[in-house]
């Protein structure tokens, strides 16, 4: 797909409006995904030339439904998706990419300087591990994660990391909610949406949970 179709996707599906150097800033993501890919498994072969409408489109959906004030905490953040993607939409969000694998983080410092994204800051570290540093304890107002893990898991790497009232929003197929198999904890608030992505017609479904307060 050409980078000013799927553009033009985003803006009509999703709301979005770009400015020039944000689509500047989304193709050099895209052309640096592409040249790390080569060397490195950072998204699956039989996508490599499919970017565009399987993995940043798919991101961008997510960006109209962010909360208003960060920071934010991309665990699993792999290639970027959708960390970088974020960080590029919403510039004044303070983000963090959390990633365990070697090149992987490389990969997402790399992208960092290479696109000048300030504010953004690739932690090579699991989100069970983080917890450990006192300064991480609370600190987030969101937690994003794409193809990471099953939702109990998530919550539970996530919440001492959450601020009181932050919120993980958890990118999913459909009915992800049947994840927790005896049902949604009592002291979970939890909410699901869904969409179509444009072009390749995927279900995708968000998942947003954050503590009950009575």
């Amino acid at each position: 797909m050409l980078p000013n179709k799927a553009i033009n996707l985003a803006e009509n599906s999703f709301n979005l409006s770009f400015f020039d150097k944000q689509v500047s800033l989304l193709k050099q993501y895209v052309n640096l995904l592409t040249d790390w890919s080569a060397r490195v498994r950072l998204i699956s072969r039989n996508d490599r030339n499919f970017i565009w409408e399987r993995h940043v489109l798919d991101c961008l959906s997510l960006v109209p439904h962010l909360p208003p004030n960060g920071p934010l905490l991309d665990l699993g953040s792999g290639a970027g998706l959708p960390g970088i993607v974020i960080k590029i939409m919403r510039p004044d969000l303070e983000v963090y990419l959390l990633e365990p694998v070697r090149m992987k983080s490389l990969f997402l410092s790399d992208t960092i300087t290479v696109l000048g994204l300030p504010n953004t800051f690739a932690i090579r570290d699991r989100a069970e591990t983080l917890i450990g540093n006192s300064s991480f304890l609370g600190k987030f107002q969101i937690g994003t994660a794409r193809a990471v893990a099953r939702l109990p898991l998530l919550w539970n790497w996530i919440e001492p990391l959450l601020a009181p009232h932050g919120v993980l929003i958890s990118m999913k197929g459909l009915d992800a909610l049947n994840e927790f198999v005896h049902g949604v904890p009592d002291y979970l608030c939890a909410t699901e949406t869904s969409l179509t992505i444009p072009f390749t017609r995927r279900r995708r479904s968000f998942v947003f949970l954050q503590r009950r307060f009575t």
